[in-house]
């Protein structure tokens, strides 16, 4: 005769009904989950890109500084770089900002004329941005500038930045 069969070595398997509601379940969280996933990685890459924007706008003092050699930011930059057929409005000025000039020991007072010999700035973009600056922003061998005004335009957005001489740290304009 037979021998009873032993219910607890038994695997017990998945039936179908169930296989479904689990794959019903999972695709459901995947549709919801994977549009905010894309939409976090963009933002995630424009807010590094807009970091790396002010980093290398903070640095354009130490470069040149490091490079001992006076620059200037003027114009609209794209990420194919400055823009040369735009003309420079006017000269590209005849004094220092009075914040960065020297007292003079003398009863007569030293006009700091800006640099006869400056190269523009080269700046960085990732693509589809452009920067604007109206002023002329002088950046001295010696590490100091003379301040001004940078306009960042990302698509529809724009952001103003404020840069006070004579270190030139870029301050967002709310």
């Amino acid at each position: 005769m037979g021998q009873p069969r032993d219910t607890s070595s038994r695997t017990r398997g998945f039936t179908l009904l169930e296989v479904v509601v689990v794959l019903v379940i999972v695709s459901m969280t995947a549709a919801l989950a994977f549009p905010r996933l894309s939409t976090m990685a963009a933002s995630f890459t424009f807010a590094t890109e807009r970091d790396q924007f002010e980093q290398t706008l903070n640095g354009l003092p130490y470069a040149a500084l490091r490079g001992n050699a006076d620059q200037i930011l003027l114009g609209t930059y794209t990420d194919a770089g400055r823009d040369t057929r735009q003309r420079v409005r006017g000269s590209l000025g005849d004094t220092l900002d009075p914040s960065l000039r020297t007292t003079s020991l003398l009863q007569n007072a030293r006009e700091h004329l800006p640099p006869v010999n400056a190269a523009f700035v080269p700046f960085p973009l990732p693509a589809g941005w452009r920067i604007e600056v109206a002023d002329p922003i002088y950046y001295r061998g010696t590490g100091y500038c003379s301040g001004g005004r940078v306009d960042l335009y990302i698509g529809g957005l724009q952001y103003t930045y404020d840069l006070k001489a004579p270190l030139c740290r870029a301050q967002l304009v709310e």
